[in-house]
């Protein structure tokens, strides 16, 4: 390759990469931090500056999903689903969902981190016409003396009154404390008995 190509490769390299550099400027810096630290022995002071790397990237990140999915049954927590192997539904019943929402912002009640969504849903038909939609029809809250970056979301629609046929349901997120808005489709199908 001659020096001028090798030359465009890299300056086309950096320039791809100057973005993520520039976001990522606070997190590098805390990752050095705790990798100096977990060297020392110093293990406490590591795992605090990975959290401080992890918050600054966070802050950056548009509100996004780590996992949206029907469920088996109702999440008891984080992680902890069972998952639905299909995404047909019998008539009447209950779609639930499990949600990983991440980039949502924090607010404050003195010590306490608050964290607060609302919940926006629209159901269309699998070509993409709406039928219905609802602003605002749920909330999801969490007060924490951390400011937790594993938090889920359940909800539970119930679409009995829409007959058989193939579906989408589209949730739209918006954080109270950042004004991000994110959101995430489901394709389902109610079948006929």
């Amino acid at each position: 390759m001659g020096r001028g190509r090798t030359i465009g490769v890299v300056l086309g390299a950096a320039l791809l990469a100057a973005p993520v550099l520039a976001m990522a400027g606070p997190a590098v810096d805390e990752a050095g931090k705790a990798e100096k630290f977990a060297g020392e022995g110093k293990i406490d002071e590591a795992l605090n500056a990975i959290e401080s790397a992890k918050a600054s990237i966070w802050e950056k990140t548009p509100l996004s999903f780590g996992k949206s999915l029907f469920v088996a049954s109702d999440p008891q927590g984080f992680g902890i689903y069972d998952v639905r192997e299909n995404s047909t539904f019998k008539p009447g019943e209950p779609l639930v969902v499990y949600f990983e929402p991440r980039g949502y912002g924090f607010g404050r009640d003195g010590a306490i981190y608050l964290i607060e969504m609302a919940l926006d849903f629209e159901v269309a038909l699998a070509t993409g016409q709406s039928l219905y939609k609802q602003e605002k029809f749920a909330k999801l809250s969490l007060r924490s003396r951390f400011p937790n970056k594993e938090f889920m979301g359940k909800l539970t629609y119930d679409f009995s009154g829409i007959p058989p046929g193939n579906y989408v349901v589209k949730t739209t997120v918006t954080c109270a404390k950042s004004g991000k808005v994110g959101n995430f489709s489901l394709p389902f199908t109610l079948a006929v008995n």
